[in-house]
């Protein structure tokens, strides 16, 4: 029979402490207080108004705003616990609720009416476009780091629901400095930033959580 007391020995001195995880509600807290400022710095060279909250539309526009940050801290928060072998999958039932009251929202906010310069034309829409993809890079960044330290079984999911909650956030940071009303083409140019930015983060952080790799 083999002696393994050498091998034994050796990854025994190989090993390093295991540092413990903080408990999901703070690693979402933290991942709140340091994502929102560094997507609004990062977004600040598209920031050219503040929303104009006495408009028409205005609280549809504040509903819209509010689940935009629940649906953020909901999707990220999947995406933690999902990283962690052992835990219970999230339950996405309630996210995917809120997902149809956001987009009712927005949709029953639609103006018809013949848009102001720039406004509700491509041009605006690429606008908003750019702006969400600038303020999710550095949350990109930092979410790809947070789930960097537990890994993940499943990197494809957990970077979809943290690309989710990226997408979320930024969406709010533009609600900030945008009209209470949408016009078609622009909102259309809204969802494809927030598709754009989960399948973003699902490539650049699949090698980095993956088990996979080493």
């Amino acid at each position: 029979m083999r002696n393994h007391d050498p091998l034994i020995d050796r990854l025994s001195a190989s090993a390093r402490p295991v540092r413990r995880i903080w408990p999901t509600r703070w690693r979402v807290a933290g991942w709140v207080a340091a994502v929102l400022p560094c997507g609004a710095l990062s977004s600040w060279a598209w920031h050219s108004r503040y929303t104009d909250w006495s408009q028409p539309g205005a609280l549809p526009a504040m509903m819209a705003l509010l689940l935009s940050f629940i649906l953020g801290i909901g999707a990220i928060s999947g995406a933690f616990r999902l990283s962690i072998a052992g835990h219970t999958p999230p339950k996405t039932g309630w996210l995917w609720l809120l997902a149809l009251v956001w987009l009712a929202l927005n949709l029953g906010n639609l103006s018809f009416s013949h848009p102001a310069a720039g406004a509700g034309r491509f041009g605006e829409g690429i606008h908003c476009y750019l702006f969400m993809l600038s303020a999710s890079l550095p949350m990109m960044v930092i979410s790809v780091v947070s789930l960097y330290r537990t890994r993940s079984l499943r990197p494809g999911k957990s970077l979809a629901l943290a690309g989710c909650g990226i997408a979320c956030m930024s969406s709010m940071l533009l609600s900030l400095c945008h009209d209470t009303h949408l016009h078609a083409i622009d909102f259309l140019m809204h969802l494809a930033a927030g598709l754009t930015i989960i399948a973003l983060t699902m490539l650049a952080g699949r090698r980095w959580i993956s088990l996979a790799y080493p």
